[in-house]
């Protein structure tokens, strides 16, 4: 492979790192983290595009930069290999079958999990999310195939309600799993078309005061076992917002008053009218609808 390959599979990798990085940054209130790291990122991004760009000649100079450009983006893709290693080995579990009937005994196990954590934390679950999404499975098994796809879904919306009753959240409202994708299909009959790995979604939709939807969305996206995304968010208050008070002309300066004095007001009114706060207390409650998916790693194709 000559120089101007090289230069150009180098900067291929370097924009892969960079848009993996951009879309998976932890933190939800780290604002100025997170611009420093976009210029960093859009600095590497112009160096390796001048590597693409550029006429290089093979001189000895040359080569050395590029190697050394090399060996950090080859680095860069070690180390979010690792992580994704970590979360395809989560996902594979103890590696154990398990059959129809173990997964509606941990689904039943997971509901009262849930229900004993928001009874701690003095959160109410909505009937909605009282089955975590799969009620049709309590009394009923599911597909034997489909059985390791619908255990790990439940795992994660396990994982994310618990993060929710964690983070403070008095309510939670609703849960919904979606049906299994086509590749969850191709990947059981193991089919030389599945993929190594595809999404898995649902949504939760739960209450929050001020405060609790940082710490939840942080909590979701900074999940050390499941590869958790968050593709959508409504946020809708459940206060009506005051009307505005009615208009009150000010009362006119007595004569040789000082322009920059309070005017005399009208007896048992105040001189100076003080703004009151109408919205933003603390005790203030908002729904909150989130639509998530979480990455399923096919054992087939990964180990």
């Amino acid at each position: 492979m000559n120089i101007s390959e090289n230069k150009r599979v180098i900067a291929l990798s370097a924009l892969f790192a960079i848009a993996f990085g951009g879309i998976m940054y932890y933190g939800y209130d780290r604002t100025q983290q997170f611009e420093n790291t976009q210029k960093e990122l859009k600095a590497i991004s112009e160096r390796f595009q001048d590597y693409e760009n550029a006429e290089v000649p093979p001189t000895a100079a040359n080569r050395k930069e590029i190697k050394a450009a090399y060996d950090k983006v080859t680095q860069v893709n070690k180390d979010l290999q690792a992580e994704l290693a970590h979360f395809a080995s989560f996902c594979y579990g103890d590696g154990k079958k398990l059959s129809a009937q173990d997964f509606q005994n941990n689904l039943r196990s997971a509901i009262a999990k849930i229900d004993g954590l928001a009874k701690e934390k003095g959160a109410v679950v909505s009937s909605p999310a009282a089955d975590l999404g799969l009620a049709a499975f309590k009394n009923a098994a599911p597909v034997e195939d489909d059985v390791p796809f619908r255990s790990f879904q439940m795992k994660a919306v396990e994982r994310v309600a618990e993060i929710v009753l964690n983070s403070g959240a008095p309510v939670l409202d609703k849960i919904y799993c979606a049906p299994l994708p086509e590749a969850a299909a191709e990947a059981a009959k193991g089919s030389r078309k599945a993929e190594p790995y595809f999404p898995l979604r649902f949504e939760v939709a739960f209450e929050a005061k001020r405060g609790v939807l940082p710490q939840v969305i942080n909590g979701i996206v900074a999940d050390k076992d499941f590869l958790l995304t968050i593709t959508g968010m409504a946020v809708k208050g459940n206060d009506s917002l005051p009307g505005i008070d009615a208009y009150t002309a000010p009362a006119a300066a007595p004569e040789g008053e000082n322009v920059g004095e309070a005017a005399a007001a009208p007896e048992g009114t105040p001189a100076r009218v003080i703004a009151v706060r109408k919205t933003g207390a603390d005790n203030e409650t908002a729904r909150v609808h989130l639509t998530l998916q979480v990455l399923y790693f096919n054992p087939a194709k990964n180990k």
